[in-house]
């Protein structure tokens, strides 16, 4: 039964499967890697059994489906790396009880949703990337309260209105990715107080 597992590292291989809801069982699981497979198929709701999970990287493989909510219940998780893959729906706005989590990748998917405010609350987020979805809405003023945050990747989705001037206490950001949207207005004064700001590109919008 692999009770005391804490560690499964896949990572790089031809794997092609689905993941088996089976996971679920591996109680003590921190690590969960594997990326850069041929991996397919939905994400069963079972990985919320994880509660000890720390790690759970899924880049750059075939899965599809939405981002169960069950994912909220992995209270420890620090990153969640669903990139390069084909899942849809919406972003749970239950994750944003996921009070440890550092590093939110889910770009190049296909994600049709408004960014939650409930993102708001990830107080330990320092690396948040959404580029390459169909996300729509505006960016939610609660972003401002991601102090932690250095890396903003928001670029190529449908985004709209205005960049929050709440942006502008984010004392940790180096990057800003909002180029090709539909932002609209102008560029917050706000920004200027950024003053580890190395990255900033806009272009293509409105």
């Amino acid at each position: 039964k692999l009770s005391q597992l804490l560690s499964l590292q896949l990572e790089y291989n031809n794997i092609q499967s689905t993941i088996p809801s089976e996971v679920g069982m591996l109680s003590q699981l921190q690590n969960l890697w594997l990326d850069r497979n041929n991996m397919n198929g939905t994400m069963p709701t079972e990985v919320g059994m994880l509660s000890q999970l720390r790690n759970l990287v899924l880049y750059s493989n075939n899965m599809n489906g939405t981002i169960p909510s069950e994912i909220a219940m992995m209270s420890q998780v620090q990153r969640l790396d669903l990139d390069n893959n084909t899942f849809d729906g919406t972003i749970p706005s239950e994750m944003g009880i996921l009070r440890k989590i550092e590093t939110l990748s889910l770009g190049n998917n296909n994600i049709h949703s408004a960014i939650p405010s409930e993102i708001g609350v990830m107080s330990q987020l320092n690396y948040l990337s959404l580029g390459d979805n169909n996300i729509n809405g505006t960016i939610p003023t609660e972003v401002g309260m991601l102090i932690r945050l250095g890396q903003l990747h928001l670029q190529s989705n449908l985004i709209t209105g205005r960049i929050p001037t709440e942006i502008g206490v984010l004392s940790q950001l180096e990057h800003i990715f909002l180029y090709i949207n539909n932002i609209t207005g102008t560029i917050p004064t706000e920004v200027g107080n950024l003053s580890k700001l190395t990255e900033l590109n806009l272009g293509n919008n409105s």
